[in-house]
């Protein structure tokens, strides 16, 4: 019961901080962001460009992050569940990161990759 007790308290403690870095982040970084940013945050969408920090806003805590290698370039994927039993393999959202901005997503519903053809810089959504 004790030890029961013990890992309710420390999951509380964790998730408190969970919560209070995102509110950190939205009290200190939010404005400072593009319309089109806050916008995408607001709705839990991913936009092409976007920060790590950004994605963490938009849609929460990945249930899992590796790094692949594609085309010769590092890549770190960000999943995102709902993830069944083997949440690695099988997340429904994952969101690639190129030099820690967003150079592609996709969902189970999407088969194609939609990766920002190389040289195309974007929007600007640091």
């Amino acid at each position: 019961m004790r030890r029961a007790t013990r890992t309710v308290f420390l999951a509380g403690v964790l998730l408190a901080a969970c919560e209070t870095a995102h509110e950190r982040l939205m009290a200190e970084k939010y404005q400072t962001y593009p319309a089109n940013v806050r916008h995408a945050i607001d709705r839990g969408y991913v936009m092409y460009g976007m920060s790590q920090e950004q994605v963490l806003l938009s849609r929460g805590e990945p249930v899992c992050k590796r790094t692949i290698t594609h085309d010769g370039r590092p890549v770190e994927v960000w999943l995102f569940p709902p993830g069944g039993a083997n949440p690695c393999e099988t997340a429904e959202f994952r969101v690639y990161f190129e030099n820690g901005l967003v150079s592609g997503w996709r969902s189970q519903q999407d088969q194609p990759i939609r990766h920002r053809p190389r040289g195309d810089e974007g929007d600007g959504a640091r």
